[in-house]
């Protein structure tokens, strides 16, 4: 997956003609940390890599090889999901087939036991809406702390600073709506 993801990254920046320390001062990471990713030695987190995937003009489906197989297909096996592990102890599963006309992502997010969404709070353009399938978050936003249990949701402007962290002992499990599509 790495290799996949690094490839590609490469491909979207070469053909838009920006070089690696370019990009790097547009993403504000270092130009030795695209260097890895491009080469097939480092993940990025994936802020990182929505942030990659919005500098490339492309989207994280895209980075993450979904493009690389077009699917007519709604159906979406549970053994053929995708899936994204990343730093922060988040896999990410894509719940549904490519479709550029897509105008929401569900995607299942498994939260290891302390994992965060990051260093700090953040914000994006777009919606999420939220349902806890198994265990609990903390989602901050704003500055507010709301906390889910297994059955909760929340819905919210993306725009809104927030900051997600895995607040039970053990993995947790949710669903997560996403608009416009990210993936």
């Amino acid at each position: 997956m790495k290799q996949l993801i690094g490839h590609n990254i490469k491909r979207h920046r070469e053909q838009l003609k920006i070089s690696i320390r370019e990009l790097a001062k547009k993403l504000t990471v270092s130009a030795s940390f695209l260097s890895q990713l491009e080469k097939g030695k480092a993940l990025p987190s994936v802020t990182t890599l929505k942030s990659i995937a919005d500098a490339l003009q492309t989207t994280v489906g895209i980075l993450v090889g979904e493009g690389e197989k077009v699917l007519h297909n709604p159906l979406v096996r549970a053994i053929e999901r995708k899936s994204l592990k990343n730093v922060e102890g988040q896999t990410l599963f894509l719940l549904t087939s490519p479709d550029y006309n897509k105008q929401m992502e569900p995607i299942l997010f498994e939260f290891d036991e302390n994992a965060t969404s990051g260093d700090s709070l953040y914000q994006h353009f777009g919606q999420e809406f939220v349902f806890i399938l198994d265990g609990g978050l903390e989602i901050t936003l704003n500055e507010k702390r709301y906390f889910l249990d297994k059955g909760d949701s929340i819905y919210f402007n993306s725009q809104n600073p927030h900051f997600v962290k895995n607040v039970y002992q053990g993995v947790t499990r949710a669903l997560w709506v996403i608009t416009p599509p990210t993936f």
